[in-house]
């Protein structure tokens, strides 16, 4: 809206500056806010004549008006390259934000889920003398499918008091993602 403001005020300008046969001054005040008048302020001192007051001639002023119009469509881009910056300042800041808030609930629950279903896919495609024998390779996948249950049913109980597993598994170094020790199990 203030862009379409800009616009209404210059093109009136332009076109209107014949009729008034008067200068036309431009200058940004303190707050950064350009203004547009036929006089110029008494303390702007980057008061620059935008559009010359001049007498009328019908042949000098088609020339003046096309000038003035390519001055128009110069002043018209600029504006719109200052909104498209802004904008995507905007998009930035927007994108900045989302990235640094926390995780919601439901995507901790996610994560933790996908993690605990990596584990178990990890246990299952390990041989059995991974484990030692069949029931610890039972026992162990069973802990991880008792693990997602638990985090289904009470999300809070399991961020808030998680279970420990102390298995007979030992790990050799650097086969088990979540221990890269190589030490005992959970």
């Amino acid at each position: 809206m203030k862009l379409l403001n800009i616009l209404i005020i210059l093109t009136l300008t332009v076109f209107g500056v014949s009729a008034v046969n008067a200068d036309i001054y431009t200058w940004v005040d303190d707050n950064g806010v350009r203004h547009y008048s036929d006089s110029p302020p008494e303390d702007a001192e980057d008061a620059k004549v935008l559009f010359p007051e001049y007498e009328y001639d019908e042949a000098a002023d088609r020339n003046r008006n096309k000038k003035d119009r390519q001055q128009l469509n110069s002043l018209i881009k600029d504006i719109e390259a200052d909104n498209a910056a802004d904008q995507a300042a905007a998009r930035k800041k927007a994108q900045d934000a989302q990235q640094n808030q926390k995780p919601t609930r439901e995507e901790l629950i996610a994560a933790e889920k996908e993690r605990l279903e990596k584990k178990i896919a990890f246990l299952e495609g390990q041989p059995l003398e991974y484990f030692g024998s069949q029931r610890n390779k039972i026992v162990r996948i069973g802990y991880y499918h008792y693990q997602i249950q638990g985090l289904m049913q009470d999300p809070d109980k399991y961020f808030n008091q998680p279970a420990s597993f102390e298995g007979n598994v030992k790990y050799p170094a650097g086969s088990d993602p979540d221990h890269a020790s190589g030490g005992g199990g959970y």
